[in-house]
């Protein structure tokens, strides 16, 4: 089972996590590796260098792939979380 960090206010996407099998966790209560961290920043918003710092701060022994969701359906993330990708290569 994949664990998943999610930041916090994406209590709709936790639970349709939840609901398929997925373990979740807000990111705030990390304290094992993760295999994905779902954030959700607009261009103009959160850099994904300031998601990638509080993942380090975080995490000491995992990679986790990083999933912005905007303009992401439920779908479309757990498509990337199992991929390890955003879209195809060709």
């Amino acid at each position: 089972m994949k664990t998943i960090a999610i930041q916090r206010g994406l209590e709709e996407i936790k639970m349709r996590l939840d609901a398929i099998g997925y373990n979740t966790l807000y990111h705030d209560e990390i304290s094992t590796p993760i295999d994905a961290y779902v954030y959700y920043g607009t261009p103009d918003q959160m850099s994904l260098v300031s998601v990638n710092n509080m993942l380090n701060n975080s995490i000491t022994s995992s990679n986790p792939i990083v999933v912005n969701a905007y303009q992401k359906s439920i779908d479309d993330i757990v498509k990337i979380i199992e991929s390890r990708v955003y879209s195809p290569l060709f």
